[in-house]
């Protein structure tokens, strides 16, 4: 293995070796090994904070290398081919490790000069891939020439449809990666989906967005109206996360849970990502929360009346995340949130976030007229997102076992804190640590239905 290691090595500075050693099949796999877990591991890193680990990606790790061994060995002699494919992944390995670095450290440089990173990336992207393959073209030369004795114009030839026939199979065969971020983008793993997505899905897509203005005015047409000298409560509640159908049975379930106390009957606006209800529920995105918070504000008297904000779904430090059929993912974030509210002029609100670091909320939302309840502190993640639950950790605790009748919500969250605790115990999981405000203004609003509970649907 080392002897190869050092052919490569002399190689990637452009340097050949005379009589190598020549190497046979266990090197070959050994450095293809190699190169599978450094590709994973480079995977990894650039997923970010919360990798999602994809099974599919490794079907596609070991196709590509068995592909790639298969197209270059087209163009070495048989004489010295597990020696230069040896060589060759070798050379992969370097590459794929200086690339990445570069294109980590480039927003981090980008920054210290104070210049805009997003900005950078493109160019950075477009000079690495050049210098990539200059590079990678000398040093096959080395490493052809160290083996066949032929011309160097011959040689640069031949490695120049070596990495043609390469970068045509990389664009053509479909591929993933191991690991993934929570923003990953289906669409652009690979030509294959971006050309369905471009082109198969697009009418899907567009048949999908262009329903949205009237499912949401059905919604909306179907509040009933306010009532003067009466406190009327809204709902609106998010399932943000499409592939996993517990957030839609939790978001139903708390629905139920919140009329049981609270008189919302016809006062509820329900925005879902769900394949199964795309076609009649709108869709929980930036716009329509934003249009729903607006129409709901429209709606109420905002000096009597409460709205009730239920978001469910995955969480991250920087927001609450919004999943949409088809992979497409971004962020509803605090500030956004205590925004659109205060651009409404929805002052008094409950407002409950089922979702990892969902404590980032508290401090943009907390005040005299707001309620804030949240299943995490905004170091911390919750329990309980898996697809066969009907409930997360936090709300099984609050609504399905301690919002009740008689039972406000002071009172339930302090309940529930101890059950989701206790349960975390026995997991031998780290605390999720859930974070309640209580605004005195709003808490002595709400005072009356908790003294004479409301029958459901009144």
């Amino acid at each position: 293995m080392w002897s190869v290691f050092k052919l490569a090595a002399r190689a990637a500075v452009w340097r050949t070796t005379p009589e190598p050693p020549l190497v046979g099949l266990p090197s070959l796999l050994a450095w293809s090994l190699v190169l599978a877990v450094v590709r994973v591991a480079l995977q990894y890193l650039a997923a970010g904070s919360s990798p999602h680990f994809n099974p599919y990606g490794l079907n596609a790790v070991v196709a590509w290398l068995a592909f790639e061994l298969a197209i270059a060995a087209c163009f070495v002699r048989p004489a010295g081919r597990a020696t230069a494919l040896s060589a060759m992944f070798i050379l992969s390995i370097m590459a794929d490790i200086a690339a990445a670095s570069i294109e980590l450290a480039a927003p981090l440089l980008a920054s210290a000069a104070a210049l805009n990173a997003f900005g950078a990336r493109a160019p950075t992207a477009s000079a690495i891939f050049a210098i990539e393959i200059v590079w990678w073209l000398g040093a096959m030369v080395c490493v052809l020439r160290s083996l066949q004795s032929q011309s160097r114009l011959r040689l640069i030839g031949t490695a120049a449809a070596l990495w043609a026939a390469l970068f045509a199979a990389n664009a053509l065969i479909p591929h993933a990666p191991v690991f993934v971020a929570r923003d990953f983008d289906i669409r652009n793993a690979n030509w294959w989906e971006y050309l369905y997505a471009r082109y198969g899905a697009s009418g899907e897509a567009s048949q999908i967005e262009q329903s949205q203005p009237a499912l949401l005015k059905a919604e909306v047409d179907r509040l009933a109206p306010q009532r003067k000298g009466t406190t009327d409560i809204y709902v609106i509640g998010l399932a943000g996360w499409a592939d996993q159908d517990v957030f839609v049975k939790e978001l139903d379930g708390a629905l139920a849970s919140i009329a049981t106390v609270l008189p919302i009957k016809d006062r509820t606006i329900r925005l879902i990502n769900n394949r199964e209800t795309v076609a009649s529920v709108p869709l929980a995105n930036l716009q329509n929360f934003a249009a729903a918070v607006h129409a709901v504000g429209d709606a109420m008297d905002k000096d009597e009346d409460i709205l009730v904000l239920v978001m469910t779904s995955h969480g991250e430090q920087s927001g609450f995340a919004l999943q949409l059929p088809g992979d497409v993912t971004t962020e509803l974030t605090p500030k956004a949130v205590a925004s659109t509210l205060d651009t409404a002029g929805i002052k008094n609100r409950i407002v409950i976030v089922s979702a990892c670091y969902a404590g980032i909320f508290l401090p943009p939302l907390a005040n005299d007229t707001t309620i804030v309840m949240t299943a995490a502190d905004d170091k911390s993640t919750s329990f309980g997102c898996a697809p066969e639950r009907d409930w997360t950790y936090f709300g099984d605790a609050l609504f399905r076992q301690s919002l009740q009748p008689s039972t406000d919500f002071q009172h339930a969250f302090d309940h529930a804190r101890i059950l989701i605790h206790g349960w975390e115990l026995m997991d031998g999981a780290a605390p999720s640590n859930p974070q309640g405000y209580f605004g005195p203004a709003l808490v002595a609003k709400l005072a009356p239905f908790f003294q004479s509970p409301q029958a459901s649907g009144q």
